[in-house]
C-alpha cells in the first residue's frame, strides 16, 4: 500500500489535542472523575478488587494488541509498519506485566477477561464511525484507525494518571502503572505524528469532525461506566479498611 505523506500546518492539527470541556460536558467530566476515584479507593481495599482492576487493564491491552495485528499491520506501508511493530511490542509487554501482577495476587491470568459490554458497544460505534469517514480520506480506513487509536491512547493516559494519583507513589502497584503510563504517553505522540503525515491538507476538516465524533461516543459512556465501576467497588471492596 502506498501512503503519501502530507504536511499540514500545526493550526490544521489543533484538533489532535484534547479540547477543554465546557458547560455540561465539563460538569460530566468532573462527576465521572469523582465517581471513578471513589471506586478506585474501594476496589483497592480487597485483593478481589485489585484483581478486577488488573484484569480490566489486561483486557484493554489484549484488545489493543488484536487491533494492531488485525487492522493496522495489514494496511500499513513499511515506514508505518515499523512503528506499529514497536507499538505492538509495548502492548505485549504490558500484557505480560499485568499477567505477572495478577499472578502475584494469586490469579493465574490464564482465562483472559474480554472487554465488558459497555466497552464492546463503544468499540462497535467507533468502528461504524471509521467506515463512515473512510471515504473522506485518501488513505481510507487507515486515518480513522489512527484517529480512534489516538483517542483511545489519550483515554488510557487519563485513566492511568488518575489511578496513579489515587494510590500514590508508595503503593506497590504504582511502579507498574507509572511504567505503562509512560508508554501510553509515547503512543499518543506516535498517533499524533502519524496523523500529521498521512492526512492531506484538504482532509483536515474531516479529521476534526471525526475526532469530535469519536470523543462524543467516549463521553456518552462516561457516567454509565463510572457508576458500574463504583458498584463493583462496593461489591468487591467490602466495608473494612485497606488490606495493607
Amino acid at each position: 500500500m502506498t501512503v503519501i505523506e502530507h504536511r499540514v500546518t500545526e493550526q490544521g492539527f489543533s484538533c489532535l489535542g484534547i479540547p477543554p470541556a465546557q458547560g455540561l460536558g465539563a460538569l460530566q467530566a468532573r462527576l465521572v472523575d469523582r465517581i471513578k476515584r471513589a471506586a478506585l479507593r474501594r476496589l483497592h481495599r480487597s485483593v478481589r478488587g485489585e484483581r478486577l482492576l488488573l484484569r480490566m487493564y489486561l483486557a484493554g491491552e489484549d484488545a489493543t494488541e488484536r487491533t494492531l495485528l488485525e487492522e493496522l499491520l495489514p494496511q500499513s506501508p513499511p515506514w508505518l509498519e515499523q512503528q506499529v511493530e514497536r507499538h505492538l511490542a509495548d502492548e505485549r509487554r504490558h500484557v505480560a506485566l499485568f499477567a505477572q501482577a495478577l499472578g502475584e495476587l494469586g490469579d493465574d491470568a490464564e482465562s483472559r477477561l474480554e472487554p465488558d459490554w459497555l466497552s464492546r458497544r463503544k468499540i462497535l460505534r467507533w468502528q461504524r464511525l471509521a467506515h463512515r469517514y473512510a471515504v473522506h480520506f485518501e488513505q481510507g480506513l487507515l486515518v480513522p484507525a489512527y484517529a480512534t487509536g489516538l483517542c483511545a491512547e489519550q483515554m488510557a493516559e487519563r485513566v492511568l494518571r488518575r489511578h496513579c494519583a489515587v494510590i500514590g507513589t508508595e503503593h506497590e502497584m504504582y511502579p507498574l502503572l507509572a511504567r505503562v503510563l509512560a508508554d501510553e504517553k509515547a503512543h499518543v505522540r506516535l498517533c499524533e505524528n502519524t496523523l500529521r503525515r498521512i492526512v492531506a491538507p484538504h482532509e483536515a476538516a474531516h479529521l476534526a469532525r471525526l475526532l469530535n465524533d469519536i470523543r462524543r461516543v467516549d463521553a456518552s459512556f462516561g457516567v454509565t461506566g463510572a457508576l458500574a465501576m463504583y458498584v463493583a467497588g462496593w461489591v468487591l471492596g467490602g466495608v473494612g479498611g485497606r488490606r495493607r
